[in-house]
């Protein structure tokens, strides 16, 4: 069924936090802290990013503040509803105000899961689904390390559930940070599988974004302009590590996180969620194994946008709707094979037997309500039964 994007055009909102953008920016995580009302901070992050040496920058721009902190690392790739509990059992028993949540969208995740909780009580599990936050949050400053999750800037929070080997997905604009603080510099120390894998959750972000139901104006906008900046730069930042490439990835999943954050996703995530609870795998891998096949299967409803999307991959098809759609799905391709990311279910340990569950759990997800689509069980198990 086709959907009509015409009213969505004309009456909407968009919010970002405030915005701070730039080369050895990482610096000023102390100030904006502090001029938050910050006096203990809790800062939040990962072992693994402890030996890059950005934390210990970050602790220094604190001191340098006048501020004291207390450092969490308790957290690790999807992050888990108990290292949530452990978070916030610190945090309270520090008597800490402002959260400073640094690293990749694991890290800030877990930051903002940890706000809900000091302040609202109860279980993650709770916040499940949208606006269901009551109490304001402690004031947040989001510091991403990574070029694709979009976290530091999005009204989404997504944790793993580990007794139900699911993800939850937290819609709010609580959980949308006071101060997003992006240093492209911390990607020079991203190990190379990285930089694919999380600069594809940014092109998933941004095409989910663009072709959502909810999508308008101003989202359209930063889709296409993430768009333009992976594909001028992803395979080069990959493969060379060129600053300013990855600076341009930097930009491009900002502008993708701005977008999605307010236009919400697709069919991508709402299968991806649920595969990555049960086999606590990689986020963007998985997305650039489901990408290709829901774009497929979109297509023949988007087709009046189909034009603008091959501009932002970098194609002119002059009215030829057939030509764009062409140019569309070989452009993600290309960009996907140059990423390195994985391209089938199975090399990442997707078990067969498995699908139809997957299928099952993602018309649950918050993000299949704005796909461009409509898919019921069949669908989604096609789809995945296509990329396996």
């Amino acid at each position: 069924m086709a959907v009509d994007h015409s009213n969505s055009l004309h009456n909407y909102k968009f919010e970002v936090p405030e915005i701070i953008f730039g080369r050895g920016m990482l610096s000023q995580v102390g100030p904006c802290a502090r001029r938050l009302g910050g006096k203990k901070i809790f800062l939040v992050s990962d072992k693994g990013l402890f030996h890059s040496g950005w934390v210990d920058l970050a602790m220094r721009s604190l001191l340098d503040a006048g501020l004291e902190f207390i450092y969490f690392d308790g957290i690790t790739p999807n992050p888990k509803d108990h290292e949530v509990d452990a978070g916030v059992m610190e945090y309270l028993r520090h008597g800490a105000d402002v959260i400073v949540g640094l690293g990749g969208g694991s890290s800030m995740d877990a930051a903002k899961a940890i706000a809900i909780l000091v302040s609202n009580g109860g279980k993650i599990r709770d916040f499940e689904g949208p606006d269901r936050i009551i109490r304001p949050l402690p004031p947040l400053v989001l510091c991403p390390t990574t070029c694709g999750t979009g976290s530091d800037v999005s009204q989404f929070a997504i944790i793993s559930d580990t007794e139900h080997m699911r993800k939850i997905c937290i819609m709010s604009r609580c959980v949308a940070p006071d101060i997003s603080l992006t240093d492209p510099d911390t990607l020079s120390t991203l190990p190379d599988e990285f930089v694919g894998t999380t600069a594809t959750d940014a092109l998933s972000h941004a095409m989910e974004a663009f072709f959502s139901i909810a999508s308008t104006t101003l989202t359209d906008v930063h889709a296409i302009k993430a768009l333009r900046l992976l594909t001028g730069s992803l395979a080069a930042a990959v493969h060379e590590h060129k600053p300013e490439d990855m600076e341009n990835l930097a930009r491009a999943s900002l502008h993708a996180g701005m977008a999605f954050s307010n236009s919400m996703l697709g069919i991508v995530h709402a299968l991806a969620h649920p595969i990555g609870g049960l086999y606590d795998a990689n986020h963007g891998s998985i997305n650039a194994i489901l990408l290709p096949e829901v774009i497929r299967y979109d297509i023949p409803v988007v087709t009046e946008k189909l034009e603008e999307l091959a501009w932002g991959l970098g194609h002119r098809s002059n009215g030829n709707i057939s030509a764009a759609s062409e140019k569309v799905q070989e452009s993600l391709d290309s960009l996907l094979e140059a990423s390195g990311a994985p391209r089938s279910l199975r090399s990442i340990g997707v078990q067969r037997k498995d699908l139809p569950e997957l299928a099952r759990q993602a018309l649950k997800d918050v993000c299949i309500a704005t796909s461009p689509r409509e898919a019921d069980e069949e669908d989604l198990l096609n789809i995945l039964e296509r990329a396996y």
